[in-house]
């Protein structure tokens, strides 16, 4: 039997048994919870899986000081995917007071499937190429969807507007150009290296964008992208897509910045079927920007600085306990990228 005092995940505030209780409650009374699971350990926010003698529930807690806006543009963002007939949760209710549970919490309704993560390598290549086309799909829908703006996405009267833009570190912006914001985003990671065991790199980093940054300095639409859509975000039941999640990262830019975020989780290392079978299907959506293949270096290296990113705010939980040989990967890979060899 579930205990009430019972402390769940690695919260500095306790996410107890008792106050998922009272979440549940505060959404319907007549809700039993009998059962609770890690379906996965995030990195920034935790994630439960509750069982009701009625239906099941997800449960993100957020861990950080932003109050509404996350949950909400969380809630949002799945509105916007669902009406663009992209599998996504329905969120159900988000709080920031505090006065049902100690943290900022959604609720959600869960959704069936497993982790494409964990069914990718039991597929065979035709049920992989199918999913990769789906997604192709979805992913082009989502980036159909442009705004006046680059930024964040925040949530207006339950609708998408673009915000002050976090992706920099703080609240900067909207931006009138992408280059403008990009610029924002890698100044950002420069300030966040200051310091750390990545400090070296800076003056490489800085001459790398002065010199590149002008790849990007043409009329690049703003665009709805999602950011983060590696396998363990996507869900599969019955040999189709059914669920994309973590919207959290999602932000207004140039689709090509998430389509290299999309590519190093999906594409490197697989069989070159899977990214054309994607291409062909986003296509039908997007026409790719003149000159794509030739900010491939361009973007990488900028996502390759979110890879560093990760590895110095959550170190050994986002490099799976090996924190040594995933800086030095990090580090390779940069440096390799902008021209400076191994380091």
């Amino acid at each position: 039997m579930i205990g009430s005092g019972t402390i769940l995940g690695h919260m500095e505030s306790t996410t107890t048994i008792s106050s998922i209780r009272a979440i549940l409650q505060a959404f319907d009374h007549s809700l039993t919870l009998v059962d609770v699971t890690r379906p996965e350990q995030g990195i920034v926010n935790n994630v439960f899986s509750l069982g009701t003698l009625r239906t099941d529930f997800v449960l993100k807690t957020f861990d950080d000081d932003s109050g509404l806006w996350k949950p909400q543009k969380e809630a949002a963002m799945y509105s916007r995917m669902r009406a663009l007939d992209i599998p996504a949760p329905v969120v159900l209710a988000v709080d920031a007071s505090r006065t049902v549970a100690p943290f900022t919490y959604s609720l959600s309704a869960r959704v069936e499937g497993r982790a494409w993560s964990d069914v990718h390598a039991s597929l065979d290549a035709d049920q992989n190429t199918h999913h990769y086309e789906q997604l192709g799909l979805y992913l082009g829908r989502l980036h159909a969807n442009t705004f006046a703006q680059f930024g964040d996405v925040h949530c207006r009267n339950g609708d998408l507007v673009v915000g002050s833009a976090y992706e920099p570190g703080e609240a900067r912006g909207p931006f009138t150009t992408w280059r403008l914001m990009h610029r924002e985003i890698v100044n950002s990671r420069l300030r966040l290296i200051h310091g750390t065991a990545f400090e070296d790199l800076a003056p490489w980093i800085e001459d790398y964008f002065a010199r590149t940054d002008g790849l990007i300095d043409f009329e690049v639409a703003p665009r709805l992208l999602h950011m983060d859509l590696h396998r363990g975000n996507i869900l599969i039941e019955n040999d189709r897509i059914n669920g994309i999640l973590d919207v959290e990262e999602s932000i207004v830019g140039h689709n090509e910045y998430d389509l290299m975020r999309t590519e190093l989780a999906n594409f490197r290392g697989q069989p070159p079927g899977y990214e054309r079978a994607f291409m062909d299907a986003y296509t039908q959506h997007i026409a790719l920007d003149e000159g794509y293949l030739a900010r491939k270096n361009f973007y990488d290296a900028s996502r390759t600085l979110a890879w560093i990113r990760s590895l110095v705010l959550h170190g050994e939980r986002y490099s799976k306990g090996q924190p040594a040989q995933s800086s030095h990967a990090a580090r390779a890979h940069l440096m390799a990228l902008m021209g400076g060899g191994q380091s």
